[in-house]
């Protein structure tokens, strides 16, 4: 079973979460059934929870990444109460962290911070990846949060422990290294007025990411390049996010970062864009993104 949610794992970090829920959802009734009806030792029980917290987390994750927010509260919250049956506080802090992300993505920033508390309690009962992935989710969270110096706190503690960490990580911690602690300090500069330095970060979180990832980063760094006044940067940048989606690549999370690119672009000034018009220049990102329609569904396919 543990192999199935692994490989699970990664066809989503390949491809994005959405052509796979389904499948998710049906391992996790699987391990519901065993739970349920099985006869097992404490030690085997407390592992099925834990499976079954991490597939309800990455349930909620592939939710959260396709814009079905409702959806994806309900599942980690599953994950958390099955992580807690577990006795797994590394699990508990992960899923803490996923919501948290989520809690700020929306603008319920006191809701935010109140999670990353929470997981802030097992930090020292935890293993240096998780107290660097831990620290990353409180740079997001505090930056959004307008607070800049406890966000650029974490974000030098999550490279020290990042620094310090060992191969030991759980399988559902592998995804967390340098490229991902690269996009987090990228986001924390764009949203600190550092347009020029996140532009670094990010291109090199992208380079080393997998493909779901880079469709979402490479949006990113679009709207970095483009509040850095980098119009080449940003075409190229947008240009490679939608060759990314183009190949099959399921992102609601991407797709909204072109959108805020193409919103930004439109903003400009009409004249200003026809004098570039007469001089040969390039053509803004706006001309050449197309409209991308929302993949979003909504959340009733829960109920099935």
């Amino acid at each position: 079973m543990s192999e199935r949610v692994e490989a699970l794992r990664a066809m989503e970090q390949e491809a994005g979460g959405g052509d796979f829920i389904d499948s998710a959802r049906a391992d996790l009734r699987l391990i519901t059934r065993m739970l349920d009806n099985g006869r097992y030792t404490q030690r085997t029980g407390r592992r099925l929870y834990s499976l079954a917290a991490e597939v309800c987390c990455l349930l909620g994750w592939m939710s959260y990444d396709a814009s079905f927010n409702s959806a994806a509260q309900k599942y980690y919250t599953a994950a958390l109460r099955a992580a807690k049956t577990a006795a797994d506080d590394t699990l508990g802090a992960h899923t803490l962290c996923f919501m948290a992300t989520q809690a700020a993505t929306n603008e319920e920033q006191r809701a935010a911070v109140g999670l990353m508390q929470a997981a802030e309690s097992v930090r020292s009962q935890v293993p240096r990846i998780m107290q660097a992935s831990l620290a990353a989710h409180q740079t997001t969270v505090f930056v959004k949060a307008g607070e800049k110096r406890s966000a650029a706190q974490a974000l030098s503690r999550a490279f020290a422990a990042l620094e310090r960490a060992n191969d030991d990580a759980p399988a559902y911690l592998r995804w967390f290294g340098e490229a991902q602690l690269r996009s987090t300090e990228g986001r924390f500069l764009l949203l600190t007025s550092q347009a020029d330095r996140a532009t670094d970060a990010l291109e090199r979180s992208v380079t080393h990411a997998a493909p779901r990832d880079q469709a979402v980063r490479c949006g990113t760094l679009a709207l970095a390049y483009q509040q850095a006044g980098d119009l080449d940067g940003a075409l190229d940048a947008t240009d490679r996010a939608l060759g990314l989606i183009d190949t099959g690549i399921h992102t609601q999370r991407g797709i909204e970062r072109l959108q805020e690119v193409r919103k930004g672009s439109t903003r400009t000034n009409l004249s200003r864009g026809s004098r570039r018009q007469a001089s040969g220049s390039p053509p803004w990102p706006h001309e050449v993104i197309p409209p991308i329609a929302s993949t979003t569904q909504g959340d009733s396919w829960l109920a099935a």
